[in-house]
């Protein structure tokens, strides 16, 4: 009897079979991989903001024990003894509040997207063994990712900004190069608990409400004219000395 014939077995693919499968993998990466991204920068914006949100809480509390007066550089250097030395303007706004044990977690002062920020949090934002003084590994981070505004009260509108994602410019864009979310926009938190993502603020729908009751983009004529605005490193508004408010016009 003749021997059965078998089919023609085959071990692996050719060449062009495994082309066509790393030209479809591919493809679909490159669909899928920016999706991922902007998930994870979606997600970790609406961290940033939780955090936001809690900083301007704790700056309440600590108003409803000081005479209805938030965290302000300028008043603490003032005070004789200061309750926080050690260092200047954003830090002293933070450090007011570790003080006084309302917000003493260093890591809310910092967004994971921040192109600024080198993965690796302060130990503490006042020291652990003197809590009149700021941590010299708080006061090191030459970038906070938020600028602050000191000299603000609880009597003062709702309307008021207390804190923004650093890098606003004084046009009501976000910088390109330094803002933490580039020029994507930013978050800015207001005295009545809300927290606002912004692309711009030029947009007649987005305009915050000036101390003359008229809308506009500028932040600094967003505020009572006696707050200063703090920030650090690359702020764009925000400055070590306080940043004056401005009359809108």
């Amino acid at each position: 009897m003749g021997k059965a014939h078998r089919s023609p077995h085959r071990d692996g693919f050719t060449l062009i079979e495994l082309l066509t499968v790393i030209a479809i993998i591919g493809i679909l990466a490159a669909l899928i991989f920016p999706t991922v991204g902007k998930v994870r920068e979606t997600a970790q914006r609406t961290v940033d903001a939780n955090n936001l949100r809690e900083i301007v809480k704790a700056a309440t509390i600590y108003a409803a024990d000081n005479n209805d007066r938030l965290p302000d550089p300028a008043a603490i250097l003032a005070q004789n003894p200061a309750p926080v030395t050690g260092g200047q303007g954003a830090f002293l706004w933070a450090g007011i509040l570790a003080q006084r044990g309302i917000l003493t977690d260093p890591t809310f002062y910092f967004a994971k997207n921040d192109p600024a920020f080198n993965g690796v949090y302060p130990a503490a934002i006042v020291s652990p063994t003197n809590r009149a003084v700021l941590d010299p590994s708080f006061v090191a981070k030459t970038d906070l990712s938020f600028e602050f505004v000191g000299g603000l009260r609880m009597s003062d509108p709702a309307t008021t900004p207390v804190a923004f994602t650093r890098g606003l410019l004084a046009t009501g864009t976000w910088d390109a190069t330094n803002a933490v979310y580039k020029d994507t926009g930013g978050h800015i938190a207001f005295l009545g608990g809300n927290i606002q993502f912004y692309p711009n603020l030029t947009e007649a729908a987005t305009q915050l409400t000036l101390n003359n009751g008229k809308k506009g983009s500028s932040l600094l004529q967003a505020l009572p004219l006696t707050a200063k605005v703090y920030g650090t490193g690359a702020a764009k508004i925000g400055t070590v000395g306080g940043t004056p408010a401005q009359n809108a016009p």
